[in-house]
């Protein structure tokens, strides 16, 4: 994805900041419509639950009881009225969910979020860090396709923002808004419901009268559950992709329910990690503490990574080789060595020669046979199979 940066360092600038405007964008537009749908899941999860508890605790005497409160025929009736309530708000459930999950609101959000830290971080370094203009708009294109879904921006001369493709981008909002609005209403009704239930329940006295008969007992029909979330399920696959802090790379393999992962910045800081992968998340472990938790969402890939040099998130997304963790043991000087490389979507690659803990930057990988030079001699190195 590649957008109209002007010439030279200014340009660049410019972009970064229109990029990171629709970023802040977004996540204000996006934020509080992700928040309300959670929270109908939630309350119309727990409505049915509460509709169906009078009938399971109750029994007949409380079918009896709101039978005479609101003076129906049969107390069937009353096992109709709450099972389609919580049929309405069961639905209502299972819409929220998955209105969050054909949108990916949870996953866009988090990689919104990481992809603004990022640009903030590129911004400065290219501002006062001196960072070359050719690697900062390599490093500006990664971080952007990781944000696919966020419009653009333009910035006027006063430093305000428009939406390009704004039509597009508000119709979309207001359909969003629309469709939460509509998924109150039958939580709403079940509510209201529900309190003139209890109501009833409360002003009428359910204790039979001594000496009559038992009621023949009455079995309710089964209440209506919410539609649980389908779990994800990562199959085999590879990332690519950049934490916040500046220069620290890392790529992630997946498959047969487990990952690993390799982190490194090409000078003093590397990790090696590996560990299950449950669902849609992922719990990785290294030495000396290194941690990576992560959750997928599509292609992409967001969490945090944590070593005893550095904590930080990360985004990165699925692409083919030579996208990859690459790995060779080899000997230098008599020593064995470890050599590891992140190779990412872009083409670029960041390595680390450990020989007895001691770093130095790793020589160039080539992808194409995965041979490298040290010390003089060819070596070849080993992708790490999905």
């Amino acid at each position: 994805m590649q957008e109209p940066m002007g010439s030279g360092q200014d340009g660049l600038l410019d972009a970064i900041r229109a990029r990171r405007a629709g970023v802040d964008a977004y996540v204000q537009e996006q934020g509080p419509a992700s928040s309300r749908l959670s929270t109908i899941s939630i309350v119309s999860s727990a409505v049915a639950a509460a509709l169906t508890a009078g009938p399971a605790l109750g029994g007949t005497d409380f079918a009896e009881t709101v039978q005479d409160g609101l003076a129906l025929d049969r107390s069937q009736t009353v096992w109709r009225v709450l099972c389609f309530a919580a049929l309405a708000v069961s639905l209502t459930a299972a819409v929220s969910v998955n209105l969050q999950k054909a949108n990916d609101l949870p996953a866009r959000l988090a990689a919104a979020g990481t992809a603004g830290a990022l640009l903030d971080g590129l911004e400065a370094r290219l501002r006062f860090g001196g960072m070359a203009v050719a690697d900062a708009a390599a490093e500006y294109r990664e971080i952007v396709a990781t944000v696919p879904f966020v419009p653009r921006v333009r910035l006027d001369r006063e430093g305000g923002t428009s939406e390009a493709g704004g039509g597009a981008a508000r119709a979309g909002r207001r359909w969003t808004d629309s469709a939460v609005r509509l998924a109150v209403v039958p939580v709403l009704g079940a509510v209201l419901l529900l309190a003139v239930l209890v109501g009833l329940a409360r002003g009428m006295s359910a204790a039979p009268e001594p000496g009559a008969a038992a009621p023949p007992a009455a079995t309710a029909p089964p209440a209506a559950e919410p539609s649980p979330s389908a779990t994800a399920v990562v199959g085999p696959a590879v990332f690519g992709g950049r934490t916040t802090a500046g220069g620290i790379s890392l790529a992630i393999v997946t498959g047969d329910g487990e990952a690993a992962a390799y982190l490194c910045d090409g000078r003093a800081i590397e990790a090696w990690l590996s560990g299950p992968v449950v669902g849609d998340g992922m719990e990785l472990a290294g030495q000396d503490g290194a941690t990576l938790t992560g959750t997928v969402r599509g292609d992409l890939v967001s969490g945090e990574v944590s070593t005893p040099a550095v904590t930080t998130p990360f985004v990165a997304r699925a692409a083919e080789e030579p996208t990859g963790v690459y790995r060779a043991d080899v000997q230098v000087g008599g020593a064995d060595a470890r050599v590891g490389w992140a190779v990412l979507p872009d083409g670029s690659q960041v390595g680390i020669v450990n020989v007895d803990g001691e770093l130095d930057p790793a020589p160039p990988l080539d992808p194409a046979d995965r041979t490298f030079r040290l010390d003089g001699e060819l070596h070849e190195a080993q992708r790490l199979a999905p």
